[in-house]
């Protein structure tokens, strides 16, 4: 749902018989894995076995047959409140309003958007790189909330990079392809254009290929400084055990095995799920008890919205990232190459701001430590919220954006 024009009532979110399937399932299974529980044969992760076992003490005294009953009204209440969200969810009728922002520059699919022509020619210059993944409007994301507006009224000339679909030549890149013959010449044309030092930001993967363009430059001495945002680099990281078998799966699926075939965003977002399976049961539970004329109501189908569009991916893409990074974890390694050199963040000399979200789910905290440790001279803030809501929630603007204006000032 990127424009007015979109119908009111969403199917998501994405793939819906999913999430509604996952947590019947798992609603429905608690009464059944209470007795389990009591008698301490549940296999627990190992950080929730203190609260496990203050738990069992809690529930020992207690009527077993009431307490069974108890659950089971509990889940009942809890799966019908999920359901409520997500009826809300479709049916609220937010539409986001896109403006016409002017081109600077694009090269195949890949377009660059100038969200500062107005301003002096002494601001300072920034391009912001998002994931290949997910669209690019997450910084741009209302027009009352918009990081990419409100660096412009900070006097800071931002410059978006959207990746868009990938064209009939983009179908065949892989990470490299994008790195070399997309982000580094966009890179370089907005240097000529403003003959001066550039600062680069990325977030998420963006990050990622943000930081492998700034030491392929680095002898060309155009950047003035890298912000890296909710960055993975150690892959390997407090990830779930079975995460090699997750993405041995998604690498055996008919799509990944092509060259000439996009690969879907709904098989993208089977990935996410598998990530955090109870996340959207939890937060569809609390949009179900929110006002939805209220601005925090708006501001979570917004982000929903966004979660839930984005294009096709390229099929080496999808693979590089699953396999080299995922599953044999390169770049911590000091073995992800591009441009036949070793992507090693410690080499890099310029100056930089890493920024690292309390609760992140998707890059878990010591998968950006690693990438932290490999830069001590540069800048650390750690910030409140998630991997989405550090940078387009309710509250980025005072927890996050002014801290990021300051450092490019």
């Amino acid at each position: 749902m990127s424009d007015a024009k979109t119908q009111q009532i969403r199917t998501g979110p994405h793939p819906l018989a999913l999430h509604v399937a996952s947590a019947t399932q798992n609603w429905a299974g608690a009464a059944t894995a209470f007795p389990l529980f009591q008698l301490g044969g549940m296999q627990l992760h190992p950080e929730l076995k203190q609260q496990a076992d203050k738990l069992q003490k809690e529930l020992a005294g207690l009527d077993q047959e009431e307490t069974l009953l108890l659950i089971m009204k509990k889940s009942q209440s809890r799966l019908s409140d999920m359901l409520a969200g997500i009826n809300a969810y479709q049916h609220h009728p937010y539409v986001r309003k896109t403006q016409t922002v002017p081109l600077f520059c694009q090269t195949g699919t890949t377009e660059l958007r100038d969200y500062g022509a107005d301003l002096p020619d002494d601001a300072p210059v920034v391009i912001a790189v998002p994931s290949l993944v997910n669209p690019a409007y997450i910084l741009d994301l209302k027009q009352d909330h918009s990081f990419m507006g409100f660096l412009a009224a900070q006097d800071i000339h931002p410059y978006l990079l959207d990746w868009t679909a990938p064209g009939q030549e983009e179908l065949g890149f892989d990470l490299e392809d994008y790195i070399l013959n997309r982000l580094i010449p966009l890179i370089r044309a907005v240097h000529g254009h403003h003959n001066k030092k550039i600062h680069l930001l990325g977030y998420c993967m963006g990050g990622n290929l943000s930081v492998a363009a700034a030491q392929i430059l680095q002898s060309e001495n155009i950047l003035e400084s890298l912000t890296l945002i909710a960055t993975p680099w150690d892959f390997h990281a407090d990830q779930p055990q079975h995460m090699s078998d997750i993405t041995g799966t998604f690498l055996n699926m008919e799509p990944l095995a092509q060259n000439n075939q996009a690969i879907p965003m709904n098989i993208l977002q089977l990935f996410f799920f598998s990530l955090d399976p109870t996340l959207s049961d939890r937060k569809f539970r609390r949009f179900s008890r929110l006002d939805p004329k209220t601005t925090t109501a708006e501001n979570f189908v917004a982000i929903e919205d966004w979660a839930n569009d984005g294009a096709s991916l390229a099929p080496m893409v999808a693979r590089d990232c699953l396999i080299n990074w995922y599953q044999n974890n390169q770049p911590q390694r000091g073995c992800w190459r591009i441009a036949a050199q070793s992507i090693d963040p410690g080499l890099l000399t310029l100056p930089g701001h890493i920024i690292t979200p309390k609760s992140d789910r998707i890059v878990p905290a010591a998968s950006a430590k690693a990438l932290q440790e490999k830069l001590p001279h540069f800048t650390h803030t750690k910030t409140p919220g998630g991997h989405v809501t550090m940078i387009a929630g309710q509250n980025a603007k005072t927890t996050l954006w002014q801290k990021i204006a300051s450092y490019l000032k």
